[in-house]
């Protein structure tokens, strides 16, 4: 095989798009309704070819992440990862991998993110996993709130306004949480708003005429034999506050006709089991990883968040995937819920650790002594791994929201 990676143009875009289809056994049917978004960032995107055989995809968006503290730093989303089935374990993804970690070096992004089908793919690329969902069910004929729905006003409103609404509230609400990854205007346009499989449904929760909440979901299932056997599947909800979020879900738990609630993607912090009079009634289906990440520079990464408790620790990271860059080496972190200082040292270190456990230690979502337990991380002082942790837990457990 004679493989070439070349930059994708528009008339590689039928090709690319057909590409993937193959990888994932999934044509895009409806894909005038995806158009822009296909289209956006096109000058990040990358093909593979075999001669004049296109067999190998991928590409960068440009979004943004939201750290610790607040900050928030640019991030190469990485997406549409993808080689044709007769070209597998031929180094196509290696290849197609290295070109979009280092188009977003070059574009001087501190991390690069995705959100992976497959959990074993990407760590030997150096992304940990960032945030984690819990997948739930909830049988409706047992559940019973312990409080009364929060005061405010529900209401159904159609796709051409909630269009308008959920743009706005989200990007609020991303800005104050951990993990929140930015959705492009076109992300909104091709992929949240056109219609969902089913019976798709907006309401949007108000307190004093401002939103301040939104679920998506949609219904499935049938009438039998006079009985109706329908489940609502939670598709977005997001909420800027508590209230908010708890007025959502009593919402979706008190539809009629309904016997099932699902949602897989809740964030693993969720207070909802306990506002139940019976928390078993939460059924979990799933755990699982969500948003992945990549240092690709550890002190601009390390120095834009802030830290739960002071302290300071010298990291040795290593990344053998770019043993030159910006992520390898021996890092001096200083740092504080007021921010943080980060550069590199001759110091010795207090934990080693690959980049990939850098990635998932990054927004708080491991700790660091579960991953000394786990013997992925050193640590060469006696309690390093005790104030790493300190320093980095968060509040909340990051989460990410969107899928790309």
């Amino acid at each position: 095989m004679n493989l070439e990676l070349r930059s994708l143009t528009s008339k590689d875009v039928d090709a690319f798009v057909l590409a993937d289809a193959y990888a994932f056994g999934e044509r895009h049917e409806d894909r005038e309704k995806h158009e822009e978004w296909i289209h956006s960032d096109l000058d990040r995107a990358v093909a593979a070819f075999d001669g004049s055989e296109l067999v190998g995809t991928g590409r960068n968006y440009s979004l943004d992440l939201t750290l610790p503290g607040g900050a928030i730093v640019p991030a190469a989303g990485v997406s549409w990862i993808a080689t044709i089935p007769t070209h597998r374990r031929r180094g196509v993804l290696g290849a197609v991998m290295r070109y979009l970690l280092d188009d977003a070096a070059a574009r001087d992004e501190p991390v690069a993110i995705l959100t992976a089908s497959e959990a074993t793919t990407y760590e030997r690329f150096g992304f940990g996993v960032a945030t984690q969902v819990f997948g739930i069910r909830l049988l409706l004929a047992p559940i019973a709130f312990r409080d009364e729905r929060p005061p405010g006003r529900l209401r159904f409103v159609e796709v051409d306004e909630s269009s308008k609404i959920a743009p706005e509230l989200f990007d609020r609400v991303r800005r104050a949480r951990v993990g929140v990854v930015s959705r492009p205007k076109v992300w909104w346009v091709g992929e949240w708003a056109p219609p969902e499989p089913g019976n798709r449904f907006d309401v949007v929760y108000e307190v004093d005429g401002r939103v301040d909440g939104y679920v998506v979901y949609r219904t499935s299932g049938m009438w039998e034999e006079g009985f109706s056997r329908k489940r609502i599947e939670v598709r977005d909800l997001v909420a800027a506050t508590p209230s908010a979020e708890r007025a959502l879900w009593q919402f979706l738990c008190e539809v009629d006709l309904v016997e099932e609630v699902r949602a897989v993607a809740v964030p693993i912090d969720s207070e909802l089991a306990w506002q139940f009079t019976d928390s078993r009634q939460v059924r979990l289906s799933s755990l699982r990883d969500f948003l992945w990440l990549r240092p690709l520079d550890a002190c601009r990464l390390l120095g834009a968040r802030s830290y739960d408790a002071p302290g300071q620790l010298v990291l040795q990271v290593s990344d053998p995937m770019r043993p030159d860059g910006a992520a390898s080496g021996r890092f001096l972190l200083e740092g504080g819920p007021d921010g943080a200082s980060c550069e590199r040292t001759d110091l010795p270190a207090d934990l080693s650790l690959g980049v990939a456990d850098l990635g998932s230690m990054a927004l708080g979502t491991l700790a660091p002594q579960m991953l000394v337990r786990a013997g992925r991380v050193q640590e060469h002082v006696e309690g390093a791994a005790a104030l790493a942790g300190r320093m980095f837990a968060t509040d909340r457990a990051p989460t990410a929201f969107t899928w790309f």
